[in-house]
């Protein structure tokens, strides 16, 4: 599953031709003023894979990885998956082993 989902992430496709790895593959990447967290390397960004669950401030949710991954796919234009498929498990767990020996910081707060 680790391979998988680092295939997964590099894999660019969508209309606007994104992948995961365009906005968190490599340091000091920013959008709209929030910083975006390195997903790749070991140990992982505390403030990314190990900062979920979370608040969401702006819709008043908890969410969990499975719902920040949907609204990734639905950012970069692709087919949202469905809950619990083999594509959002391989990619949570390359990202959980991206981000073994970070710190959790959960529950967070996330705008």
């Amino acid at each position: 599953m680790f391979e998988t989902g680092k295939q997964l992430f590099f894999t660019r496709g969508g209309t606007h031709d994104f992948s995961c790895a365009s906005c968190h593959g490599s340091d000091d990447k920013r959008i709209r003023l929030q910083d975006l967290p390195n997903l790749t390397k070991n140990p992982g960004d505390g403030i990314g894979f190990a900062a979920w669950p979370a608040y969401r401030v702006s819709n008043a949710q908890m969410w969990g990885m499975q719902l920040r991954l949907n609204d990734c796919f639905r950012q970069m234009r692709w087919p949202e998956p469905k809950f619990g498929s083999d594509a959002t498990i391989a990619l949570s767990v390359y990202m959980g082993v991206n981000a073994k020996t970070a710190e959790s910081i959960v529950p967070a707060i996330k705008r």
